[in-house]
């Protein structure tokens, strides 16, 4: 059973991976701006940022790498690889796969967890669940481009794409084949 003080020394550890990188990136511009991107992260939003440490830990322990350039002054910590073949993932403030062509789309979800904070994660598994269960956007889905054509299709073409998140992004940043 976890105590308090394993709880506290977790978060400094997770704390301190965070705050050492964004430290050694200059990850927050020295401005307003960053000063007020620092605070949501780690007040409304710190649900989010604990969920992107951990993913940042996932994918350095696998080797993967903090592209400092990306990262400097852009109040977001950027790995140069996916942790999923072939998607780049954001969790809160750190994106997985820079490299990917898709920093406007991931730039929404770091958006839209500082705005929704600690509603944003499970808003996402809601409607995760929903698309999946009740899959809505069948009404809507161009079966053309992006045919179902099976358990695998249904998930990477049908509920992805069209979870409010996701359709949200790709209104910035053009949409995914069959959305």
């Amino acid at each position: 059973m976890w105590t308090v003080e394993v709880a506290l020394v977790a978060g400094a550890v997770l704390g301190a991976l965070h705050g050492g990188w964004a430290w050694r990136v200059r990850l927050y511009p020295r401005s307003a701006r960053g000063v007020a991107l620092a605070v949501i992260d780690f007040t409304w939003s710190l649900p989010n940022t604990v969920a992107g440490v951990l993913l940042l830990a996932y994918a350095l322990g696998r080797g993967n790498q903090v592209d400092r350039e990306f990262s400097r002054h852009r109040g977001v910590l950027g790995l140069r690889d996916g942790v999923i073949k072939g998607f780049a993932t954001t969790v809160g403030p750190v994106q997985a796969g820079v490299s990917m062509g898709v920093d406007a789309h991931e730039a929404v979800h770091v958006l839209q967890a500082r705005v929704f904070g600690p509603c944003y994660l499970p808003l996402v598994a809601a409607n995760w669940v929903v698309a999946t269960v009740l899959p809505y956007w069948l009404l809507y889905h161009d079966r053309e481009r992006a045919p179902i054509t099976g358990v695998r299709a249904y998930f990477e073409r049908g509920v992805y794409p069209h979870c409010w998140h996701e359709e949200w992004a790709y209104r910035v940043q053009g949409t995914p084949p069959g959305g």
